[in-house]
């Protein structure tokens, strides 16, 4: 008589651009000493998976994890998964990258290790029907999906007793259900909880299996998980009570139970675990979910309808979040200029190696979606993909020998809307008419870093639980991630604001009287235009390499709206770091009409607080100066943002003299660490007091973003800089 399984596999990842010491930390706390207690127990086989980002990082910094593995590989007590090199949502890329990144990181551990690899570990566990061609394609049998898919088709927890079989176009790979019971309580409830829950599975299934497979980081990395997981023994613990039951239990990797005859045909609906799918609503949606959800479980309903109710998808995340779908789209566009490239020549692929490199590298999923793992609210992380995507695209920009300037009308955030792109040796820049005629992003191609890579502020679902949270967690407290309200400081509540529009570049405003620098960084403030989020004209000149955008709209008065023309034009030129921005308003009446006309601008350089970190006003810099300081500076005419650690600047200059305010963008997130203020971006502003009339009133202000001395010798027409 055969005994009981327990399938076993473990994921293993940090994000592209994650701090060195969060690598760090993770493999001294726990990638390494997880395989250390492992070996120590023979007959406990397992599946790992590690992200491509991952393996290198070990390669070059702990190369004697390498020995680790390979030793735990030659008794045969771990088995190694592939999956997307730089863990990318694999429905969330092309099809060609899918494969490419799947076979890249067989490859690596096929070099490394002489394996071969025929299970994948699928990022995130997001399920499209597709996938079987895609994964049969590159090499894959096997891969555990959580068991919320196949719960959503109907199926009872009791029929998930082994493997299942799927296919797209006859190409099938086998599933593996994920428990989503065993993630909760392994290593989260009591060991004995853990083998009782097992000792039922076992007699209603003598011979069948239950599959755990959950990220690594929940042993060590989680809040107070390592003091739980070694230095209290849980693991330790939990190990020996496998083997004390190893007469019924045997602990086997997921092949294993790949192998097993198959309980079924099955065809998943697009899904990822159930929390994913809570995350991916929207705010009030979330809500709703979580009340509904709550509702049922109070009467006793959950169990019977629970599989009824779902969230939304991944890719809900696109629309939720302007920020990721333009991330998104913008690495869409580099892969199909790498195909485009490749297509031309045999030589080509092997010369565009590199830039293939860093469009992978741009796929990591981490910075496109957010929920407690997500990294969308984290500023480092979106500018490492944003890094390695500008990078790969400034690498074809040269082997395709373009040196320029392009100007296209296209679809570029894929909202059925064109937009406008600019593309030359120096930078990137997409303006978007149908949302007020903005600046939409702003790319430093020569290094590689994106300046409008802010974030708008949102009310959050989970924004509802910080007037819950405490400071910090009791010392005895291991809930599991999903259970535990924390925050990182007091008084995150004041911070929270709800922004009506996206925070970029060269938003035009028409303020009230009143409108204050204080009610305006809270938004609440009355506007007195419409041209915020307005449709704007457009017309591009190739000659002159200009975009000119334009919109005839309206401005309250105190005797009725007044017909207000605005003209915005922009114009670049080679070799250049300055961006020639014109304004023309006038009244399309004849009548006079005094306003407070502002233009707001948006950028980013990452610290918030930090010394090397800092504005200059008129060249000088105001105490404190720091990007995340409110300061509100009369008739000056330039304002600077200055980055000393990456070398970079962005500034802008007005012809005439303006009321300019400057304040940070904090975003409340919620992480594994709890609810966090978030420094996303600089707020600038040029406020000017302005009599329209007859003649159109121009207002010059240039835009110079780059190199540090460059902008600056260029803002400030070379004049001394007063930094310090």
């Amino acid at each position: 008589m055969g005994k009981f399984r327990l399938a076993f596999g473990i994921h293993n990842h940090q994000p592209v651009g994650n701090f060195d010491a969060v690598f760090e930390e993770a493999h001294q706390k726990a990638y390494l000493p997880f395989l250390e207690l492992i070996s120590r127990f023979p007959n406990i086989r397992l599946s790992l998976h590690q992200s491509g980002i991952l393996w290198r990082w070990q390669q070059d910094t702990h190369p004697d994890y390498f020995e680790v593995v390979g030793k735990l590989l030659d008794r045969k007590q771990v088995e190694l998964l592939t999956g997307g090199f730089y863990e990318p949502i694999l429905t969330a890329i092309p099809e060609r990258d899918v494969v490419g990144q799947i076979r890249m990181l067989s490859e690596y551990l096929r070099s490394h290790f002489e394996v071969e690899t025929k299970g994948l570990w699928l990022t995130e566990r997001v399920w499209e029907p597709h996938l079987p061609k895609l994964l049969a394609e590159s090499g894959v049998n096997f891969l555990p999906v959580d068991d919320t898919h196949f719960i959503f088709v109907g199926l009872e927890h009791s029929q998930l007793t082994g493997p299942f079989v799927t296919e797209h176009e006859g190409y099938t790979v086998t599933l593996l259900p994920i428990q989503k019971k065993l993630r909760y309580l392994i290593p989260f409830g009591k060991v004995d909880e853990v083998i009782a829950e097992l000792r039922t599975q076992a007699d209603a299934n003598p011979e069948g299996v239950a599959v755990y497979a959950d990220d690594g980081e929940k042993f060590g990395v989680w809040p107070n998980t390592h003091k739980h997981c070694y230095e209290d023994r849980w693991l330790e613990q939990f190990y020996e009570a496998l083997e004390r039951n190893s007469d019924w239990l045997e602990v086997v990797p997921l092949s294993t139970a790949a192998a097993m005859t198959p309980v079924g045909r099955v065809y998943l609906p697009s899904a990822s675990y159930e929390e994913m799918l809570h995350w991916a609503l929207p705010p009030a949606a979330f809500v709703e979910y979580e009340r509904f959800e709550h509702f049922l479980k109070d009467a006793a309903q959950w169990k019977r309808y629970g599989r009824f109710v779902r969230g939304s998808h991944w890719r809900s995340f696109l629309a939720k979040y302007d920020e990721s779908n333009l991330m998104h789209k913008k690495m869409l566009a580099v892969s199909n200029r790498l195909a485009a490239y490749e297509a031309m020549s045999i030589d080509n692929k092997a010369k565009a190696a590199q830039a293939r490199d860093r469009l992978y590298a741009s796929q990591c999923n981490c910075p496109y979606w957010h929920g407690v793992f997500g990294g969308l609210y984290l500023p480092h992380i979106r500018q490492a993909v944003y890094s390695a995507m500008i990078e790969a695209d400034s690498r074809l920009r040269k082997l395709e020998g373009e040196s320029s300037i392009s100007i296209t009308g296209r679809d570029y955030d894929g909202d059925g809307v064109p937009e406008i792109a600019v593309e030359s040796d120096r930078l990137s820049a997409v303006f978007s008419p149908n949302r007020g005629g903005i600046l939409y992003d702003l790319a430093l191609n020569v290094h590689h870093f994106d300046l409008t890579d802010t974030l708008t502020r949102r009310r959050e679902g989970y924004h509802l639980k910080l007037e819950k949270a405490v400071t910090r967690a009791s010392n005895d407290n291991t809930a599991s991630i999903h259970d535990l309200v924390l925050a990182k400081e007091p008084g995150l509540a004041k911070l929270l604001v709800e922004d009506w529009y996206l925070k970029r570049c060269f938003i035009d405003h028409f303020l009230s009287d009143g409108v204050s620098l204080e009610s305006f960084h809270s938004a609440h403030f009355q506007e007195d235009g419409d041209f915020v989020l307005g449709n704007y004209q457009t017309r591009i000149d190739q000659k002159t390499n200009t975009v000119a955008l334009w919109r005839e709209g309206q401005v309250r008065a105190p005797e009725g709206a007044v017909p207000v023309k605005v003209v915005k034009r922009f114009a670049f030129e080679n070799d250049s770091d300055r961006i020639g921005v014109t304004y023309e308003l006038s009244p399309n009446q004849s009548r006079s009409l005094d306003v407070n006309f502002a233009i707001e601008n948006n950028f980013t350089f990452q610290a918030g607080h930090a010394e090397d970190r800092y504005l200059l006003v008129d060249n000088h810099r105001p105490q404190p100066g720091y990007l995340d300081s409110v300061g509100r500076h009369e008739r000056s005419s330039s304002v600077a943002m200055v980055d000393e650690y990456l070398n970079l600047a962005a500034a802008l200059v007005s012809d005439q003299p303006a009321e300019i305010w400057h304040m940070p963008i904090f975003t409340v997130s919620l992480s594994e660490a709890g609810f966090e203020k978030v420094y996303q971006g600089t707020t600038l502003v040029h406020k000017f007091r302005l009599r329209l009339s007859d003649r159109p009133v121009a207002i010059k202000l240039d835009l110079y973003a780059g190199a540090l001395r460059a902008v600056l010798d260029q803002a400030f027409s070379r004049t001394a800089v007063t930094a310090r």
